[in-house]
C-alpha cells in the first residue's frame, strides 16, 4: 500500500509514534474477514496519546489561535500578523492480511499526526474484529519523516513487510535517500521484527 495522503507523500517521512486504538466504530462488522472490510476506516474516531480525532475522508484538521485556544480549522485571526498553529491527523487506507494466523483477516492502519510544526509522526496499528468491533492487537512503531517514518506496509504471506524511511548523512528530514526493509511476524501474541533480516535499499524510484 503506497501512502497516498498528501501529508504522507515525501512525507510520512517524519513519522513517529505508534497510535493507540480508535475509540469509536462507525462501521459494521462481525468477526470475519467480511466484517473487518466493512469498517469505514476513513470516517471514524481514533485516539492517540495526544488526543481524540474524528476523521472525515481520512483527515481531521485543527488549529490553535495566538492564545493557545482550539479554534476551527479555517480560523483566520483578526490581526493579519496573528499566529495560528494548524495541524492534522490522517489515516491511510487499510492493508488486509492474516497477521496472527487464525484464518481471518486483520487490518493494518497507518496514521500520521502533525502537531503544527514540521514533524509528521506516524505509526501503524493492527486491528482484528471482536464482538463486532475492531480492536487493536498490536502495532509497528513509526517515526518522523526521514527519521524512521513508514513509507509502505504490505503482506508476504503471514509476514508484514515494512519499508521505513531512513535519512543518511547529508539527507534532509524531508528527503531521505534510503529505505530500511523490515520483516515482522506474529510471535508470542505480538508482532516481532526479525532484525537480522533488515536490508537497506535506495528510495529513489520507489
Amino acid at each position: 500500500m503506497k501512502l497516498a495522503l498528501p501529508a504522507l507523500l515525501v512525507l510520512v517521512a517524519c513519522g513517529g509514534k505508534a497510535t493507540p486504538p480508535p475509540v469509536a466504530n462507525q462501521g459494521g462488522g462481525g468477526g470475519t474477514a467480511v466484517g473487518i472490510r466493512s469498517i469505514d476506516w476513513a470516517n471514524r474516531t481514533y485516539q492517540n496519546g495526544d488526543g481524540t480525532f474524528t476523521v472525515k475522508d481520512g483527515t481531521f484538521e485543527f488549529a490553535f489561535d495566538e492564545n493557545g485556544n482550539e479554534v476551527a480549522a479555517d480560523y483566520q485571526p483578526t490581526d493579519p500578523d496573528g499566529y495560528v498553529e494548524r495541524g492534522y491527523f490522517n489515516v491511510a487506507a487499510p492493508v488486509y492480511g492474516d497477521v496472527d494466523g487464525d484464518g481471518t483477516e486483520e487490518a493494518i492502519i497507518i496514521s500520521v499526526h502533525n502537531t503544527g510544526g514540521t514533524g509528521q509522526f506516524d505509526g501503524a496499528d493492527v486491528y482484528t474484529m471482536r464482538g463486532g468491533e475492531p480492536v487493536v492487537i498490536g502495532g509497528i512503531p513509526g517515526g518522523d519523516r526521514g527519521d524512521g517514518g513508514l513509507h509502505n506496509v504490505t503482506f508476504e504471506g503471514p509476514v508484514v513487510i515494512v519499508e521505513r524511511m531512513m535519512s543518511q548523512d547529508g539527507d534532509g528530514a524531508c528527503c531521505p535517500s534510503k529505505l530500511q526493509v523490515e520483516r515482522w511476524r506474529w510471535t508470542g501474541g505480538t508482532l516481532v521484527e526479525d532484525e537480522a533480516a533488515r536490508t537497506l535499499i535506495d528510495l529513489e524510484g520507489r
